[in-house]
């Protein structure tokens, strides 16, 4: 029989070495992780770091998430599930069983986890194909007394069901050699515009909340409170969990070289004045359209500062093996110059540097077809020629069946009423 101890407080070091350590076969993620539990203690609830040991070695996680509810009842959420390795499964049903005995003690509803673990491998369409199929752990979960939840295929869970990974194992000619000819084309044209990535600290925090409100308004969503942005990064990146990047744009150079443009085209159209032949015809028209083009340019410009501008910017975390594009934004005033581009292929390049294993575009939709105003960010992750991703979705154990039941009626009503107020205060700021 094996030895296993259950223990409910582990401290920063350990509780992240299982993970960090690169042991065959376990599953991490940054929502797993000690300093996700100090970044949700900001946002009302208690993290718990809990673990399981075997023979006094740590095999297993689980950053536990206490949220209070009304009548002194709480619900947890583990996030991304356990660090563990779920093919472990005597492990697995002592982990669910010592959760359920904590959820107990501190009058827990339930627990509810939505484990980093594919469903089955899926096409770029979503069909399945042949490869990795964990049906089978899905039905082990319910055996255990798990409730899975019906499979959703946009963000309406806690965490999206469906994502892209980026592996980061071949070279980067060969990563880079996956990319669509669209997003080639985009980078080339990022950099000849001059396109400078940087990393950011923590005093650039406010440009980078400047521009995600920017795109909050811009498209009519809600993500977070400035404040959340400035402790997250604070959290994250003293454990090096984190990395801030802007892409700039010389708008003065930018004018300058297509003032010099101009005048080079426009020589060019002189010089075939009075020419004839159906070439000469067809760089006539070259050239004039060219030419259309750059004044439209120089036109959008002409209100802009000549000075340094930073018009992109995304934040990542990273942990253990893989990295997370998280947030991102945008000024769409520069948009034609494609600076996201630039700065996501520098930081999918910092990834493979670092040593990461996989690079995920963290969320996108399961069915394009249906996203509506979703599509678009589906279109522009598929570009970067990861592998569709579908997690086997979110369970729920359920510990007080009776409270349970009524409290799960209220919780769409509840997200209803929340929407409608971030929706109305965006439109509000918008005005």
């Amino acid at each position: 029989m094996r030895n296993f101890e259950f223990k409910e407080k582990i401290d920063r070091e350990e509780f992240n070495s299982l993970a960090m350590n690169g042991r065959a076969g376990v599953k991490a993620h940054f929502l797993g992780s000690y300093e996700w539990g100090e970044v949700s203690s900001r946002r009302g609830r208690v993290p718990h770091y809990t673990g399981v040991y075997e023979d006094g070695k740590l095999v297993a996680t689980a950053l536990v998430l206490e949220k209070s509810l009304v009548a002194g009842y709480t619900y947890f959420y583990i996030p991304r599930g356990f660090t563990m390795n779920y093919k472990d499964l005597e492990l697995l049903r002592y982990l669910t069983g010592c959760i359920a005995e904590f959820g107990k003690k501190r009058k827990a509803l339930y627990f509810k986890i939505d484990p980093d673990i594919k469903l089955h491998t899926v096409d770029i369409d979503g069909n399945e194909v042949p490869g990795e199929k964990n049906e089978a752990l899905v039905a082990f979960l319910g055996k255990l007394g798990y409730r899975h939840k019906p499979l959703n295929y946009g963000f309406e869970n806690e965490q999206p069901r469906f994502t892209f990974r980026i592996p980061l194992g071949g070279s980067i000619d060969e990563i880079e050699s996956g990319y669509s000819r669209t997003t080639k084309t985009r980078i080339r044209q990022a950099h000849e515009a001059g396109v400078e990535v940087v990393r950011g600290s923590s005093e650039d925090i406010p440009e980078f909340v400047r521009l995600m409100t920017m795109t909050e308004k811009r498209q009519g969503f809600f993500s977070h409170e400035a404040d959340f942005y400035r402790y997250f990064y604070d959290i994250m990146s003293a454990s090096d969990m984190v990395t801030l990047y802007f892409g700039r744009l010389d708008v003065g150079k930018v004018i300058d070289g297509l003032e010099r443009d101009r005048e080079t085209t426009a020589a060019a159209l002189k010089d075939l004045e009075g020419k004839t032949g159906k070439k000469v015809a067809g760089r006539i028209k070259e050239a004039e359209k060219k030419l259309v083009s750059i004044e439209k340019q120089l036109d959008a410009l002409s209100d802009k500062p000549r000075e340094v501008v930073t018009v992109s910017t995304y934040l990542i975390s990273h942990y253990a093996d893989k990295a997370w594009a998280l947030y991102a934004a945008n000024d769409m005033d520069y948009g034609r110059y494609f600076a996201n581009y630039a700065v996501y292929q520098q930081q999918i390049r910092d990834s493979k540097d670092e040593g990461r294993e996989v690079f995920d575009v963290f969320g996108t939709v399961g069915r394009p077809e249906e996203a509506g105003s979703t599509a678009g960010l589906y279109e522009f992750k598929k570009k970067w020629g990861g592998e569709l991703t579908e997690f086997i979705g979110e369970f729920d154990y359920i510990l007080n069946k009776p409270v349970y039941l009524a409290y799960s009626k209220l919780i769409p009503l509840y997200h209803n009423m929340m929407n409608k107020r971030l929706r109305k205060k965006v439109r509000e700021e918008a005005e």
